[in-house]
């Protein structure tokens, strides 16, 4: 893919699990990362799918407001994004066992409220 982002979850993180110290435009892609992380992982999703992530670029300063689409790669374990109308994409390592990283959340019985690495309270088994 061409102007793919390759990037690593753990250069965002601090050892307690937050975010590092980082200029705003770093926090903001953190923040963007997160959530398709959080997403994909949430889901177990390895087609691409249409989250409900609004695309972060800003193409000709004009916001590009599609939903970006994503899935997990079964050979690799990376997460892989991109946006159907700006074509924005990346591939997201590092993020297993991450704060991001709601994969655990596979084992929980479905409707059974879980608290995960970042303090969010979830229930299992529904749609958000």
């Amino acid at each position: 893919m061409d102007g793919t982002w390759y990037t690593n979850a753990a250069h965002f993180l601090s050892e307690q699990g937050g975010f590092n110290d980082m200029p705003g435009p770093a926090v903001s892609l953190a923040i963007f990362l997160r959530s398709v992380v959080g997403w994909v992982t949430m889901r177990n999703s390895h087609t691409p799918e249409r989250t409900n992530i609004t695309c972060r670029r800003s193409p000709r300063r004009k916001r590009c407001l599609a939903e970006i689409e994503a899935c997990l790669l079964p050979d690799s374990g990376e997460i892989e994004y991109f946006c159907p109308e700006c074509g924005d994409n990346g591939v997201i390592r590092g993020w297993k066992g991450s704060p991001w990283d709601r994969s655990s959340l596979h084992n929980c019985p479905t409707g059974q409220q879980y608290v995960d690495k970042s303090g969010l309270s979830t229930t299992s088994g529904g749609t958000e």
